[in-house]
């Protein structure tokens, strides 16, 4: 009886386990790759999403004739409707939502909107050194409501009532002088968009916030409007100093109004390793993409790729 493999068996033997090796590692290595790229893709996908969603949260809420675009924080500006698509910021006016939609001790708005038109009058003496002229009679406003609002969204405190403007619906705007776009600070009258309030004698009263004397005397006075107290601005930069435009920044927290640029502002990282970001205006409508791109594997042949676009009415 034999008691051992000859030879050729065992030489068939270790034939067939290198051919199945062989087989199980390239299913191995083809299983591993599907599901860095499987697991590469949705993540980016999902970054881009949620990066598009904070964009456009916040751009629906946009003064709509507020839009620049320009490249760099002191690169000229155009109105978005007027710009050629290759900018890399977009800025904008955004109005105060959140004191528009009340505060945890109440639902009603800390802003109503409204201007009575009939019931303005002379400052009471005691605010006669911010201004000597006019306030604006805002029925259902609540100035220290709207203050606490500001004060709790700004970092540190850093802004408050005092640092807000109110834009008049229906008044007409240049964008070039209006807003405050070219670090100019505006002034209260009926060439600009941008009117600067602070607290009037009463919680309804909107005094002109003006540095100096000054008042609305010869401003344009409409019933509706619209309180913001920051600008918004989304930026594609190099943040890690490599050269390469591909860190998407959305700034916050500062008044053009005021004079001040985006760049004094506070900021957040939204995205990085960004290779497209494109805007355009269509009418009313904001168009938007962005592309993305990881190596996920280091070979170095650029990766992993995603773009999205979205529609922002």
């Amino acid at each position: 009886m034999r008691k051992a493999f000859t030879f050729l068996e065992l030489v068939f033997v270790i034939v067939v386990i290198g051919i199945l090796a062989n087989f199980g590692t390239n299913i191995l290595v083809q299983t591993y790759t599907s599901y860095t790229a499987s697991t590469t893709n949705n993540k980016m996908l999902a970054n881009v999403e949620l990066t598009l969603k904070q964009i456009s949260n916040r751009l629906q809420y946009r003064i709509r004739s507020s839009v620049i675009a320009r490249n760099g924080a002191g690169g000229a500006f155009t109105g978005l409707p007027s710009a050629g698509g290759g900018e890399t910021v977009i800025e904008w006016i955004g109005y105060d939502i959140d004191g528009w939609l009340g505060t945890a001790v109440s639902t009603l708005p800390t802003w109503s909107g409204f201007i009575d038109v009939d019931d303005n009058g002379p400052i009471p003496p005691a605010l006669n050194a911010v201004s000597s002229g006019l306030y604006l009679e805002s029925p259902g406003t609540s100035t220290a409501a709207v203050n606490a609002v500001i004060q709790a969204l700004s970092p540190g405190g850093g802004s408050g009532f005092a640092n807000s403007a109110i834009f008049f619906t229906g008044a007409n705007s240049d964008v070039n002088r209006s807003y405050g776009w070219n670090g100019i600070a505006q002034n209260i009258h009926s060439i600009t968009a941008a009117h600067r309030v602070t607290f009037g004698g009463t919680a309804t009263q909107l005094a002109d916030g003006t540095v100096g004397p000054s008042s609305f005397v010869n401003t344009d006075i409409y019933e509706n409007y619209k309180l913001a107290w920051t600008a918004y601005a989304v930026s594609l930069e190099d943040g890690d100093g490599d050269g390469a435009l591909d860190d998407l920044v959305l700034y916050y927290d500062y008044q053009p109004w005021e004079g001040e640029g985006f760049a004094g502002g506070a900021s957040a990282l939204l995205l990085q390793n960004v290779d497209t970001f494109r805007f355009v205006g269509v009418g009313e409508t904001i168009q938007m993409q962005i592309c993305v791109n990881e190596d996920a594997l280091g070979a170095g042949d650029g990766g992993y790729s995603v773009c999205e676009e979205i529609a922002i009415f």
